[in-house]
């Protein structure tokens, strides 16, 4: 079976190991953490089947993470910070307030009962529920840059560029 998750491959440059990700723009308190921080938060374990754009599922998977409401609290954006574009080198994704910090959506950092292997987005990879485009698993996540506008994302184009489809 063809692996999606192969086929998004990290930008040139991007670091799998152990980099901090960062959380800023438009909040009051800018953070940047690493792997043991995360660690200290509180963690959910959710259950999900990922859905690839190529007609193929990996079925019960299991996620454990941060919420990001939960790290979106402790930056505490800006009544005027709406959106939130999560980056990956060049690789970009952008979701509203709302959608990033909704239950279910997780700074994940480990899969299946082990830390995230880099293949599979370590050391952080961005989780959320089975109805988002399976190119919104952001692997390798380095921002979560908080703006007052949505930014234009690279992700969609990225990854269906690569399945030789177009957004």
């Amino acid at each position: 079976m063809p692996d999606f998750e192969d086929l998004v491959q990290k930008d040139e440059g991007m670091s799998l190991d152990g980099g901090r990700p960062v959380i800023d723009g438009d909040v009051l308190l800018p953070l940047s953490l690493d792997v043991e921080d995360l660690a200290r938060e509180p963690t959910v374990r959710l259950t999900y089947d990922f859905h690839c754009h190529e007609g193929w599922t990996r079925p019960g998977i299991v996620w454990e993470g941060v919420p990001v409401a939960s790290l979106l609290a402790r930056a505490r954006p800006r009544a005027t910070g709406r959106s939130v574009t999560v980056h990956a080198g060049t690789y970009t994704i952008v979701l509203s307030r709302e959608q990033a910090a909704a239950p279910g959506v997780l700074l994940a950092l480990r899969q299946d009962g082990a830390p995230l292997e880099p293949q599979h987005g370590a050391p952080f990879r961005l989780v959320g529920p089975p109805e988002w485009d399976c190119y919104s698993s952001v692997k390798w996540v380095e921002r979560l840059e908080i703006t007052h506008e949505p930014a234009d994302a690279s992700g969609p184009a990225i990854a269906l560029a690569r399945l030789n489809r177009t957004p």
